[in-house]
This record gives C-alpha cells, sequence and structure tokens, in this order.
C-alpha cells in the first residue's frame, strides 16, 4: 500500500492524537496528511496555520482539501510558503526518526521531531492546544541529535524564545527550546540543519 487515510475526521486538533496513535504501529511515511476548511468535524474552527502544520508533521503524503477560491490573499500567501517549507522537509518527514517530545494526552502541548537518515537536517514540530494564566509552555528537549555538532535555527515564525540561531546539539538535548505560544491552537515550526 502506498497511502492510508487514518480517518474522515477532518479536525486537525484530532488528527493531532489520530496521527500519535498510529505512527506507534507504522511508518508516517504512509499517512495522506493535508488540511481541510473550517469548521471541521466537530464543528472547531482553528488558524489556517496551525492546520497546516499538523499536515506537514504527519509526515506522508502532504495535500490541500480545502477550497482555495475563498481564501484571502493572506491565506495564498500562508499556504505558499508552507507548501515550501514541506517540500524542503519531505524527505526527512518520510525517511528520518521520529521523536515523540510531548503528548496531548499528558497536558496541552504537542510536540514531534523528526532527523534526517544522515543526520544533516532535524526539524521540531510544537502544538499548545490552549493556554491558561498565562503560563509559558513547556520546554521542549530535542532528541537523537549529535551532541558535539553544532545546528543552525530556521523557525518557521517569530515563536522562539531563543535568540541564538546556531546552538550545539547538547545544548538542545539537554536544555531545549522554549517558545512563545499563546492561547489556543498556537503552532510553530524549527528547520535544524547541521553545521559542517
Amino acid at each position: 500500500m502506498e497511502q492510508v487515510n487514518t480517518s474522515d475526521n477532518g479536525d486537525a486538533f484530532d488528527n493531532l492524537r489520530i496521527w500519535e496513535g498510529y505512527t506507534y504501529a507504522y511508518t508516517p511515511k504512509l499517512i495522506n496528511g493535508g488540511i481541510g476548511d473550517n469548521p471541521s468535524t466537530n464543528d472547531r474552527s482553528t488558524p489556517l496555520k496551525f492546520r497546516f502544520l499538523v499536515g506537514i508533521e504527519m509526515g506522508g503524503a502532504f495535500g490541500v482539501s480545502g477550497d482555495v477560491r475563498k481564501w484571502s490573499q493572506a491565506d495564498l500567501d500562508l499556504a505558499k510558503t508552507m507548501i515550501e517549507y514541506y517540500k524542503t522537509l519531505r524527505r526527512t518527514l518520510q525517511e528520518g526518526d521520529l521523536y515523540r517530545l510531548a503528548s496531548l494526552r499528558e497536558g496541552n502541548l504537542a510536540a514531534a521531531e523528526y532527523v534526517a537518515p544522515d543526520g544533516k537536517q532535524a526539524v521540531l514540530f510544537a502544538f499548545l492546544h490552549s493556554q491558561q494564566f498565562l503560563y509559558p509552555a513547556a520546554t521542549i528537549y530535542l532528541r537523537g541529535l549529535d551532541e558535539r555538532a553544532l545546528y543552525r535555527l530556521k523557525p518557521i515564525d517569530d515563536k522562539l524564545v531563543e535568540k541564538q540561531r546556531v546552538l550545539s546539539g547538547s545544548y538542545l538535548t539537554n536544555h531545549g527550546l522554549n517558545f512563545n505560544l499563546v492561547g489556543d491552537f498556537d503552532s510553530t515550526s524549527v528547520l535544524l540543519e547541521r553545521v559542517e
């Protein structure tokens, strides 16, 4: 089989849990990931960026099943950015090692990391369900990196608290990364490239 549709549930938030369970048994490369329109299966609306990052994080084939004729120019610009981002990560997502770093089963944050087979690229995804009492999102400790190597960080947005753009694998593994994720259904991603 080439692809698997894990569910007819099109809700991005629900898909984080479905994806997590699926990947305990099967490779993410087979998942048919993508994004749809709001409201979704649960009559819930989530931000377009959140839906894109969930679809990309699923690791397999990625597509857009929303009615793009109804999208604003800002939505179309975001779509272009996200599709280019996916193309940059595709090999790592489909062939790399997956590390589940935080689960919605244990809190309000989901985080996952993929590391390319050659270790030259990694990507981190983080999703906040909801924020309470202005508490910051938990620190995310990366895995699967060479602690002696340096990594160039390329965040998809301005959510990364750390301002250094090159950090050691040791720092990323032992000190982790912090993100300014706020409100409901916030999300981010960081591409890491090993410095040769």
